[in-house]
């Protein structure tokens, strides 16, 4: 199911030490600044950071990890060595 080829391509500035460190800089900095961008009514937007609410408006609600995969070279990351994005 789904594509044949998957390509991600990222700036460094989203490259973090692990898991924990992911989920904390999209709900603390990306988040904010996307929800605000967007104009959705959430704490987030007002206050600059996540207070993990139950908004209908939250942007934040779905974190997606790819531990493997099942046919080799089907995923690829491409490192952009600039700042790209939130």
């Amino acid at each position: 199911m789904g594509p044949r080829q998957v390509i991600l391509v990222a700036g460094i500035n989203k490259i973090v030490r692990d898991i924990e460190e992911a989920e904390k800089r999209v709900r603390q900095y990306a988040a904010p600044i996307d929800a605000k961008r967007l104009g959705k009514d959430t704490p987030c937007t007002a206050l600059g950071y996540c207070t993990d609410c139950k908004s209908p408006n939250r942007i934040c609600n779905d974190f997606v990890v790819i531990r493997g995969q099942f046919v080799k070279g089907r995923i690829k990351v491409i490192i952009v060595r600039k700042y790209l994005g939130y």
